[in-house]
Order: C-alpha cells, then sequence, then structure tokens
C-alpha cells in the first residue's frame, strides 16, 4: 500500500493513480457510473487487477473499500477506462453522449465498489456505503452532475455490474441533497416543465434543479 498523498482530488481519498496509459484524455463529467469489482475485495486487489491487466486504458476513478476506504486510481480530469463498449443493451440515455463524445470512459466519472462475490451480490457494507454516498454527492456538486445522471454500468452494456448496489437509494438520497424544482415547475426525471410549458432538458434542466431562481 503506497503513502497517502494530499494531492488526491477527494479530500478522503488516497492517491494510488495508475500510468498514464491507462487515462484517457480530457472528461466531460457529464455523469458518474456505479459499478462493483467482481471478486476484488480490497482498493489493492482492484489496483493489482487494473496493473496486472496488461490492458492500457483498464482502470476507474475512485474505489471504494468494505471498510470505507477510498482509493483514487484517475484524476477526475481524466477520463478512466472501466465503462466497456456500448452495445444492444445499452440505455438510450447514452446515445447523446455517444455520439458526442465516442467513447464514454471520457465524459464519466466511474467508482468501483469491493465485493468479493463474482456475481456481485455482496450488499454494500455500512462504512462502505457511506463512503459512497459522500463521494458521490461531493462529484455530483463539483460538476453540477443531477442525479438522473448516476447511471450503473450495467447502463452502458450487459454486465451483472452492479448488482446488488442501492441506486435507488443513493438517487433518492442525491435528490434531496442536491436539487430542488422550483415553484409551480414540474420535474419527471429526464424533462423540467417550466410554468409555462416550455421544456427543459440535459444541461439546462441540471442548471434550473441545482441553481434555482
Amino acid at each position: 500500500k503506497g503513502k497517502r498523498h494530499m494531492s488526491a482530488d477527494y479530500p478522503a481519498a488516497e492517491e494510488h493513480f495508475v500510468p498514464r496509459s491507462f487515462m484517457f484524455n480530457d472528461n466531460g463529467h457529464v455523469a458518474v457510473v456505479i459499478h462493483k469489482t467482481g471478486g476484488d475485495a480490497t482498493p489493492q486487489a482492484v489496483y493489482n487487477t487494473f496493473l496486472g491487466s496488461g490492458n492500457p486504458g483498464k482502470s476507474s476513478h475512485y474505489a471504494i473499500g468494505t471498510d470505507g476506504s477510498i482509493w483514487q486510481f484517475v484524476p477526475e480530469a481524466l477520463g478512466a477506462g472501466a465503462n466497456g463498449i456500448t452495445d444492444n443493451t445499452t440505455d438510450p440515455f447514452w446515445f447523446p453522449y455517444v455520439s458526442q463524445y465516442g467513447n464514454l470512459n471520457t465524459c464519466t466519472l466511474s467508482i468501483e465498489h469491493c465485493d468479493a462475490s463474482p456475481q456481485n451480490d455482496t450488499a454494500l457494507t455500512p462504512a462502505q456505503k457511506h463512503a459512497s454516498f459522500a463521494l458521490v454527492a461531493h462529484l455530483c456538486s463539483r460538476y453540477d452532475i443531477p442525479a438522473d445522471h448516476i447511471k450503473p454500468h450495467n447502463s452502458i452494456c450487459a454486465t451483472d455490474c452492479p448488482g446488488t448496489y442501492p441506486m435507488q437509494e443513493l438517487i433518492t438520497f442525491i435528490q434531496g441533497c442536491y436539487t430542488m424544482v422550483p415553484t409551480n415547475w414540474h420535474d419527471d426525471g429526464t424533462a423540467l416543465t417550466a410554468p409555462n410549458g416550455i421544456k427543459v432538458v440535459l444541461g439546462f434542466r441540471s442548471h434550473v434543479l441545482n441553481y434555482p431562481a
């Protein structure tokens, strides 16, 4: 285990950056993608898996251990290679971003959650859940990412990741902390409707929810 450094982006994280070849240039910060490790029980094991993969570009921004420890592998300013490739199961949510960025690894922040089970079917520990929710809240606040832009890995491609992660509980938590629908507006989770009937989506919707007049 390496020493803790002050240059990690998140104050509670330890910096364990993978080689630069395991990262992508730039990051559009449009969404947070939730992952589980499918067998790696500790952040150290996750780090070892990345380095042992022989696949430059294989990485995530963060991993959260069952004890609540957080390791950072890739700077938030750059892309991490955790998302895989879109397929015929991809959620239409991603289509505009695939068109804009091509590679979803260059516009998302990815968080791995350690799960010793290959099936990703172990529940988060209380410490792990607390650390996860706090980290996601921090990222959403820092990059103006709305709650409906927090997505499970299996929304991108066919996978059992993130398994038993409590996605809806996380989204509800983020909605309660960081969004507020203005008076006389209506939000259905995708489109925000103004009192005059005009609908706003994507970045403008996020701006209105996070910075209501």
